[in-house]
């Protein structure tokens, strides 16, 4: 619902009815005060649609509302005589916000409007109760958590001056943006006693603390750099890297824990018409002459005269599609193909004009990779050859025979003339090499979508101008997010785009691949003399990649982590792996030394965790974990908050909701069902927002996380689904000692012994110390979650609890060994 104009104009139409309500006005009843200034209050002041508006409903009680405002009903407005002047306490402020009950006892006619009101609201579910005799307005909430309404606050204006002094505040509470949103239960909450409690971070002395490596690990932090993530830039290891580490695109793998038909359906919405755009290796081939061929016919007919966008969302293996397809080509294949992968990210960055150096780029990577200068003169002759016969006839061409210097100067300064026209000179470079040497051209522009939106336009822009010529096969990408934006907004609503997609491959195996040939490039079985003054042959580094290696390949857990966690992004799994090696939470030296000393080690999974829980930190905060989200953090004084977080995920992920074709639910219908738990709407926004942003779950175009939305805007008028990085959580981590232990201190705790424990304990790094801090923040959230007794059969805590006992018992175990060693 909006309001029909604007506050100013709102205001000055208060300012005229007030002007002419008489200072002496007789005693009105209720039907004069509700006709002579509620009515023109709500629809001449507020901006109320009377459509919006029901009179005189009653309930299964027999109880009468005078006013329901809004669709669906948000607010109950009870209207009173003027004659019924409530008899407050004095008031410090023209409105203020104050405790219902000392305005209840010291008012009997107030205390009957608040107790007549509120099973008006009690049975219609409504939050917003509004009381008002003409000159009094007070509005309050019907539902506070964990405490009687008649104990909360109220907004209570005071006097027809004071509606003119507060208006904007009425408007804010009162206009139907207001009601919509419940904008007062928000600012009530400010005031609510008891507060939220502060975390027991609060008590660390340096909560955001890093942990520094030493000398040790910043070694072997390099190394595994070296090894798993800039390997594949070394340009003599390239073959070699995508021969052996390459993952061939899969839609899904046993250890994913979302649908294969979920996963299949991921790129849907990014096509037109509802078509399902195919997947880039279903479609694609190299035929017996080398050349690059399509099975989609629809694809053979436009591939010279556009470019094929490549959808896939970040980090899902776009690059590395791109790379592998040349470098897997047989020596005769790649003789017949001209390939060109330009990296539009942060090899562009510095450019002033993405054309100018893309026009630039194609050249260098031409005469680089393949010896071909476009603008030697031999090959500009070739290129220019009917124009110079034409020029030849021309007035200047006549030089020839008469005066040869003159004629070669002219000449020179034709074709000098033809290559200083870049961008045309690029094109008939281009038709020479694919005709006139029936060469085939693969141009990919990568990694665009890491540029501003403009610069993605342009990309776009002139790819398609590209393509138009026939010369050249032009590949774009794209993430889903910035194509469904250009789509609808941008350059890309011009035009009718074949889509293929890139669907992530199987995170564990990614991992296995980059692990094995980093061995052999670490025992120097791959090309070790590309690597020169680096002490590769390391016995540690090949001691702990051997280790992590076995680990993942012996340990269904660990694959089953990495394969979720990192929601399909390779590039993010290869970082926490990288991560991982030298990590200042991970003791390296202790795996170095056991692998050495036994052989055959398998890394526990609680390592594994607590680097993806803490990164380089000391203790668990908002920016220690690109992956890990404090699902039981909250944003009200509401102790049930801790699972709302998990309540929404497990819904989405349950199949009691409605779902589309692509595994999304209505956000109405999401916020309708934890309505019924007896949430708040802002709790219920707040949660939804965070969640999205941290990549639990999404909407069809990566709204929040890629796309901004508004505040204003409502996240309930989207569709929701729950992401494998959402629903490991709920599933699996949020049960485990680890990430018990590591959110423990960055939860607002309500029981006052069990915050005072935590805090006690919160800085201690000593396992024992963990132990028991942890078990007492167990012990607190089972607590709260009996006590708020959810109607839930999609999410039960305790089961999670119990089926993640194993975690607690390791540790108990460890801490029993230690004491008995003491």
């Amino acid at each position: 619902m909006q309001a029909l104009f604007e506050l100013t104009e709102g205001q000055d139409k208060l300012e005229a009815i007030l002007r002419d309500f008489p200072p002496d006005s007789p005693h009105w009843n209720e039907a004069q005060n509700r006709f002579q200034f509620i009515d023109r209050l709500l629809t001449e002041c507020l901006g109320w649609d009377k459509l919006n508006i029901e009179l005189e409903i009653y309930d299964e009680l027999g109880g009468r509302a005078d006013y329901i405002l809004g669709r669906p009903p948000m607010a109950v407005l009870e209207a009173k005589k003027e004659s019924i002047h409530f008899d407050v306490p004095p008031i410090g402020s023209p409105a203020t916000v104050r405790k219902l009950e000392p305005l209840i006892h010291s008012s009997k006619a107030f205390c009957e409007a608040v107790k007549q009101i509120i099973p008006y609201c009690s049975m219609r579910g409504l939050q917003i109760a509004i009381i008002c005799n003409g000159p009094q307005l007070a509005i309050f909430q019907t539902y506070i958590p964990n405490q009687s309404p008649l104990k909360g606050e109220c907004f209570f204006f005071n006097g027809f001056d004071t509606y003119i002094k507060q208006f904007p505040l009425i408007w804010k509470l009162l206009s139907p943006e207001g009601i919509t949103e419940n904008r007062a239960y928000r600012d009530l909450s400010l005031h609510r006693n008891p507060r939220m409690p502060p975390k027991a971070s609060t008590s660390i002395p340096e909560p955001y603390k890093y942990r520094y490596r030493n000398r040790f690990q910043e070694n072997l932090r390099s190394l595994s750099s070296l090894l798993l993530e800039e390997i594949e830039d070394n340009p003599t290891l390239k073959t070699s890297f995508y021969t052996e580490c390459y993952v061939p695109i899969e839609a899904n793998n046993r250890h994913l824990l979302l649908s294969k038909k979920i996963i299949a359906a991921r790129y849907k919405r990014v096509g037109e018409d509802g078509v399902i755009p195919n997947a880039i290796e279903s479609v694609t081939k190299i035929d017996d002459s080398g050349d690059l061929k399509f099975y989609d016919p629809t694809i053979i007919q436009s591939i010279g005269s556009r470019p094929v966008v490549v959808i896939g969302d970040i980090g899902v293996g776009k690059t590395s599609f791109f790379e592998n397809l040349y470098y897997n080509l047989d020596n005769i294949d790649k003789a017949n193909t001209y390939f060109m992968h330009i990296n539009l990210g942060t090899k562009a960055s510095l450019s002033k004009s993405i054309k100018s150096y893309i026009i630039a780029e194609i050249p260098l990577v031409l005469k680089d990779k393949y010896g071909i200068d476009i603008n030697s003169f031999d090959f500009v002759k070739s290129i220019y050859h009917r124009d110079l016969v034409d020029f030849d006839k021309s007035v200047k061409g006549c030089l020839k025979g008469i005066d040869e210097v003159a004629y070669e100067r002219e000449r020179i300064a034709f074709l000098t003339n033809k290559i200083d026209q870049h961008d045309k000179h690029l094109q008939a470079s281009l038709g020479h090499l694919s005709r006139g040497r029936d060469k085939q051209i693969i141009l990919a522009l990568d990694n665009a979508d890491q540029r501003t939106f403009e610069v993605q336009q342009e990309t776009f822009l002139i790819a398609q101008e590209l393509a138009a010529s026939r010369n050249l096969l032009v590949f774009v990408a794209l993430r889903p997010s910035t194509f469904y934006l250009s789509k609808t907004t941008g350059a890309l609503s011009a035009y009718q785009n074949k889509i293929l997609t890139i669907a992530p491959p199987p995170a564990d195996e990614v991992v296995q691949k980059r692990l094995n040939f980093a061995v052999r490039v670490a025992e120097g079985k791959v090309a070790p003399a590309d690597l020169e003054g680096i002490r590769l042959h390391s016995g540690s580094v090949v001691s702990f990649l051997n280790a992590t290696l076995r680990s993942i390949r012996t340990n269904d857990k660990i694959r089953q982590f990495l394969s979720n966690i990192t929601g399909g992004n390779t590039r993010a799994v290869i970082e926490l792996i990288t991560g991982f090696f030298g990590s200042p939470n991970v003791d390296s030296e202790k795996i170095v030394r056991i692998e050495e000393r036994k052989g055959n080690y398998i890394i526990p999974i609680h390592e594994f965790t607590k680097h993806a829980l803490l990164g380089e930190y000391a203790y668990f905060n908002s920016l220690s974990s690109l992956v890990a989200c404090n699902i039981f953090d909250i944003s009200s004084a509401d102790p049930r908050e801790h699972f709302l977080a998990s309540l929404i995920i497990a819904f989405l992920n349950s199949g009691y909701g409605v779902l589309d074709n692509d595994g999304f639910v209505n956000g109405q219908e999401l916020m309708h069902e934890m309505l019924r738990h007896g949430f708040l709407v802002d709790q219920i926004r707040h949660s939804l927002r965070r969640l999205a942003t941290k990549r639990l779950i999404e909407t069809p175009h990566a709204h929040y996380r890629e796309l901004q939305v508004k505040e204003d805007n409502p996240p309930e008028t989207f569709h929701f689904r729950a992401t494998t990085i959402g629903i490991y959580h709920v599933k699996f981590w949020a049960g485990s000692f680890e990430f018990l232990d590591a959110v423990s201190t960055d939860t607002p705790i309500f029981d006052t012994d069990s915050r005072i424990e935590i805090s006690k304990l919160a800085s201690s790094f000593d396992i024992n110390e963990r132990y028991q801090k942890t078990i007492c923040f167990k012990k607190y959230l089972e607590s709260q979650w009996h006590v708020s007794n959810f109607e839930a059969i999609y999410y039960d805590f305790v089961n999670l609890i119990q089926c993640q006992e194993e975690s607690f018992i390791s540790v108990k175990k460890f801490v029993t060994q230690i004491e008995k060693t003491h």
